[in-house]
């Protein structure tokens, strides 16, 4: 009974920390966040947060798993039912790259979620499974692990484009073509197929679209979402309006 008492408690302490880490990471970013100012607003010591999670990356963690456990299926409630999983990778790759645009300290989380080796490691191993879905027809012969190191290739360019702020000159369309163009072509996607891809995506409004989700992601984190996958909760309602 003790103990049951004691795992609640810590599934309490687990949820509000990751509640209030949420919140301060959208607000200034990875780096500026401090473990003295997560614990400060749990009202709980820095002791209480550390046995919570071991440091800063585990919380980074637990969000990460939230939001990309569920991207895929996140893009697919924003298309018509049965949607080519082209266009689904597309939509799903383009908004991240809109959403970094949205703030400094949404672009830092998301290079720190793409940099930090749990965080990455993560996303390589939960991507390439869908990956292996996505771009098995142009790969027949590719197995998961292969998927796994193409991941690596066209993650690092993710990476690199989302760290280069866009200008009047390097638009945020031209960075999702870009992207768009660069990883289709290491899954071998052909030509036609993936400038008909870029072409839907463009013709999108994914600003409003990533506007929306970080809205609802913050709604939810202040809410309180322990049971709930940010990415798919937060774009559920606005892919009905999106389209």
């Amino acid at each position: 009974m003790k103990q049951g008492k004691r795992y609640q408690r810590t599934e309490e302490t687990r949820a509000q920390v990751l509640r209030e880490a949420v919140v301060l990471f959208l607000e200034q970013g990875y780096r500026e966040t401090t473990v003295e100012q997560i614990a400060a607003c749990t009202g709980r010591t820095k002791s209480a947060v550390l046995r919570a999670y071991p440091d800063k990356e585990a919380i980074l963690y637990a969000l990460v798993t939230h939001m990309y456990g569920a991207q895929f299926s996140g893009a697919r409630s924003m298309l018509e039912e049965n949607a080519d999983p082209l266009l689904i990778y597309g939509v799903e790759t383009a908004l991240q790259l809109h959403v970094c645009e949205l703030s400094e300290s949404l672009r830092d989380l998301y290079i720190a979620a793409y940099t930090l080796p749990s965080t990455m490691e993560y996303i390589y191993r939960s991507t390439a499974q869908e990956l292996q879905r996505i771009f098995s027809k142009y790969l027949p012969d590719a197995a998961q692990s292969d998927f796994y190191e193409l991941d690596l290739v066209s993650a690092g360019v993710m990476r690199g484009l989302m760290a280069r702020k866009c200008d009047m000159y390097f638009t945020i369309d031209k960075k999702v073509a870009l992207f768009l163009r660069c990883a289709m072509k290491v899954y071998d996607v052909p030509v036609e197929e993936r400038e008909a891809v870029i072409s839907r995506v463009l013709a999108m409004d994914l600003a409003a679209m990533a506007r929306s989700t970080v809205e609802k992601t913050i709604r939810l984190a202040q809410a309180g979402f322990d049971r709930t996958t940010l990415w798919a909760s937060a774009t559920e309602v606005q892919g009905e309006d999106a389209l």
